[in-house]
């Protein structure tokens, strides 16, 4: 290196740390891993045999797209649900636990496992008889697609249950119950269990990203790409 007479040598700037992974797993994380996992997998396999010119499961791509056939209004829904979740992350980012609120309005925290709530400090109680409520949720998803799929009512019309469950017993029930009264159904929602990821596995994290982008540009522009 050239020093300018008169020049004192620049600094050298220090290493940035690498970050380390926390070394155990919380038991609530590990099924926040598994359930989306599955859910992933449920969504993601279909779309691929779909794309590889299997026609013999509904995906969640051809359900919406059928739908939007049917009464045009669903796309203008499909992206309104978008666009506000993308806002509602951005207001609530999912690492944060507390949120400010305008004068008078009730606060805001996050519960343990990452959904919405009124209970102070986000001090959200475990649902009664929790253990019970992802194999419920299961069994709930199996027997109705099971049954609509026995009635004969139609490929997609079994889209619709599977689908239509799947969100009740996975995201609405979930939220409104922690945000509702306080009680928390014992797993992480999608965006803290992509948080948890994050701080073990950065680059997986980008990989889930990607492909939620490649789905979300799938459902609002269905039959392209």
């Amino acid at each position: 290196m050239t020093l300018i007479d008169g020049a004192e040598p620049a600094a050298a700037v220090p290493a940035r740390p690498r970050r380390s992974p926390p070394s155990g797993i919380d038991p609530d994380e590990r099924r926040g891993y598994v359930v989306w996992a599955i859910v992933g997998a449920a969504i993601a396999i279909p779309e691929l045999w779909a794309a590889a010119g299997s026609k013999w499961w509904p995906t969640i791509s051809a359900t919406v797209g059928h739908l939007e056939h049917l009464w045009s209004p669903v796309k203008i829904i499909v992206v309104a649900l978008i666009a506000a979740a993308s806002i509602q992350l951005l207001r609530y980012p999912p690492h944060r636990n507390e949120y400010a609120t305008l004068p008078g309005r009730p606060a805001r925290w996050r519960t343990a496992n990452g959904r919405l709530t009124r209970a102070n400090n986000g001090r959200a109680e475990l649902l009664p008889f929790a253990a019970a409520y992802l194999p419920a949720t299961a069994i709930a998803v199996a027997a109705s697609g099971a049954i609509t799929a026995g009635l004969d009512a139609g490929r997609f019309v079994v889209g619709y249950v599977i689908y239509a469950v799947m969100a009740v017993g996975l995201l609405i029930v979930p939220n409104v119950l922690a945000f509702r009264w306080g009680k928390e159904v014992p797993f992480p929602t999608l965006p803290r269990t992509l948080v948890n990821l994050d701080g073990r596995f950065r680059s997986a994290v980008t990989v889930v990203l990607a492909g939620l982008a490649v789905l979300v540009v799938h459902l609002v522009a269905y039959p392209w790409p």
